[in-house]
């Protein structure tokens, strides 16, 4: 087979070199049903995909996290960062074990360029649409002399449950237990584990002589399920149909951006963000359910904050995209049908299959999903899930409002930052009650924005917090998580001019801020990670808009694109010095808020 007939041989947008003097990271791929991370040379390094009952399965080589060292902040860094390593232990076809060049075609599909004196091989690695298994289409080229290539398999990956490294653990899940079969038929190998539920096959590609300056073609084929015959099923299907099935999803990738109008060179942040909600983020539960996690690699859980953010730039950029509307609205439908809320909340973060995690209360969180109802309607046009769930959103406003204190503050335990909070009363959660009260039309709207503005008004500024009224207890301090009170003038809470934002503001990116870390890279940061982090410079952006400082913004983004990935996404932190990945390699949200902010040039609010 060729695979030019088939179009991967036509001009792909963005198809550079990666740059490995920026920091590097495992390649992604997935389809929003499975996902995975791949090396430069095509080897897989792991593929995942959401389980009812352990919330996501992994297929990896790497070493279970230890369930000893759940407690151990540093360990649970080194973990993390071994995943993002360029030695992290693959799986794949031994072929493809040697050092290569990555290209992200269509910006979103790896490529994987391998060339000595032997010829040239070429990987692309593919999740074709709604299927729950990779292809990878891999293309062979060879030198002055006949090459013979009998494809075989190495690595030992194994099946079990995401780690789930969470540097503020809100409770661990052990590992659940495994007994996994394996075995070989002849091109096809598999694991079964009924223990854990889970079922992986692969069909390897045929040997193949290819001639002096030939090229030949070949197809790997893996997938996961649940049940071992229909995962060895559909492995073979798609080995069977690899070529094609490839080349459709190049296609429909290329004609996705072509649609969207960002076929062109600046469109890339924008696609960037896109592709990764789209692939990763995203994670198909059943056929009108998805759960939006917060990366698929280290956090493969739920914040509805962080979800809000990545559906809030799928509604931008394709509102009304197939896939798009599909993972939006399965994740509206994930929140209200399919999420546990312990004691009417959701919790801090959940398993994809809906089991609450970590259950902490955290008034942002409570709002960020009435927020998207409003905004799905707002941006679609189309009343449809409002109309279905804004009783519920009712509700809950009432619920909230309920445990107001006698001062008209609403108390939370936690900050947006997943830290505890000694003062229980927090800013920018209120100016985001305020916006979503106002969203529903709920009489109580103004009566929180004069409790916010009377009891945050401390020492010229807003607080970051309080214990009680008219500033009792304040703490200044702003943090990288709290995007609110750079959205206030944005949304109306209050005027751009107020001096009580603006010294805010001033105090946010000065040196008094305990968030802020000064240095070559230094910006607004977090110490939930001390470090300056990109969901700060994004904030920069946008109190660079409503105070019309475009050098400020444009410095903003020259920083993000110092400090983003070789593969053009945006980790957590990154270090004050030298601009090199500090913490978390993958985050959706800043991604996401990074496409929203380059879709919409001219947004100081969502």
């Amino acid at each position: 087979m060729d695979g030019r007939r088939h179009g991967l041989s036509d001009p792909a947008l963005s198809a550079t070199k990666l740059d490995r003097r920026k920091s590097y990271k495992p390649l992604d791929v997935g389809n929003g049903v499975i996902s995975g991370t791949v090396a430069p040379n095509g080897r897989l390094h792991s593929l995942g995909m959401a389980h009812p009952v352990i919330g996501r399965l992994w297929l990896t080589a790497t070493e279970p996290f230890p369930e000893s060292l759940r407690d151990d902040e540093d360990a649970v860094r080194r973990h993390r960062a071994a995943l993002a390593a360029p030695d992290r232990p693959s799986f794949g076809l031994s072929l493809l074990d040697v050092a290569a060049e990555a290209f992200p075609e269509e910006s979103s599909v790896p490529h994987g360029v391998l060339e000595d004196e032997s010829g040239r091989i070429e990987v692309w690695t593919i999740a074709p649409a709604l299927r729950t298994g990779l292809a990878q289409l891999i293309r062979i080229t060879a030198g002055r002399k006949p090459r013979v290539v009998v494809p075989e398999w190495s690595g030992r990956p194994r099946l079990g449950r995401a780690d789930y490294t969470q540097i503020t653990e809100g409770g661990t899940i052990p590992h659940p237990p495994v007994a996994p079969i394996a075995g070989r038929d002849g091109p096809v190998l598999w694991i079964d584990d009924r223990v854990l539920d889970a079922a992986v096959a692969v069909v390897l590609p045929a040997p193949v002589e290819v001639g002096e300056g030939a090229t030949a073609e070949l197809i790997l084929a893996i997938a996961l399920g649940r049940d071992l015959q229909a995962t060895l099923a559909e492995a073979r299907a798609i080995s069977k149909d690899g070529a094609r099935l490839a080349a459709d999803e190049m296609r429909a990738r290329r004609t996705l951006w072509t649609g969207l109008g960002l076929d062109s060179e600046p469109g890339y942040e924008v696609r960037r963000g896109v592709a990764y909600a789209l692939d990763c983020a995203a994670s198909r539960i059943s056929e009108n359910v998805v759960a939006i996690i917060t990366d698929h690699e280290i956090l493969p859980l739920v914040w509805t904050r962080d979800a809000y953010y990545t559906c809030r730039a799928l509604l931008s950029a394709a509102p009304r995209e197939t896939r798009a509307r599909a993972a939006v609205d399965g994740f509206i439908t994930w929140l209200f049908e399919v999420a546990e809320r312990p004691d009417g909340a959701w919790p801090r973060a959940s398993l994809a299959s809906g089991q609450a995690k970590d259950v902490a209360f955290q008034l942002d969180q409570q709002l960020y999903p009435l927020l998207l109802v409003a905004d799905h309607a707002r941006l679609t046009g189309e009343n449809v899930m409002r109309a279905r769930y804004g009783n519920a959103c009712g509700v809950t406003l009432d619920e909230l409002l309920g445990r107001r204190s006698t001062f008209g503050l609403v108390p939370t335990a936690e900050t947006p930052a997943d830290d505890p909070l000694r003062q229980p009363y927090h800013f920018s959660s209120h100016v985001l009650l305020w916006h979503v009260l106002r969203a529903f039309s709920h009489p109580s709207a103004e009566e929180i924005r004069a409790a916010t503005l009377q009891h945050f008004a401390v020492d010229g500024r807003f607080a970051y917090a309080v214990t009680g009224p008219r500033g009792e207890g304040a703490r200044h301090y702003h943090d990288a998580n709290d995007l609110p009170t750079v959205f206030a003038p944005g949304w109306g809470f209050c005027a751009s001019s107020e001096p009580l934002w603006r010294e805010t503001i001033a105090f946010a990116w000065g040196e008094a801020n305990e968030g802020y870390f000064p240095g070559r890279f230094g910006g607004l940061g977090s110490l939930h990670t001390p470090r300056p982090w990109t969901l700060g410079d994004l904030q920069e952006i946008v109190v660079a808009r409503v105070t019309a400082d475009r050098d400020r913004e444009s410095r903003a983004r020259e920083r993000l694109a110092r400090v983003e990935t070789w593969d053009g996404l945006l980790a957590e932190a990154y270090d004050e010095d030298t601009g090199a990945v500090a913490a978390r390699h993958w985050f959706a949200w800043p991604a996401a808020f990074r496409a929203l902010l380059e879709r919409e040039p001219m947004l100081t609010a969502p």
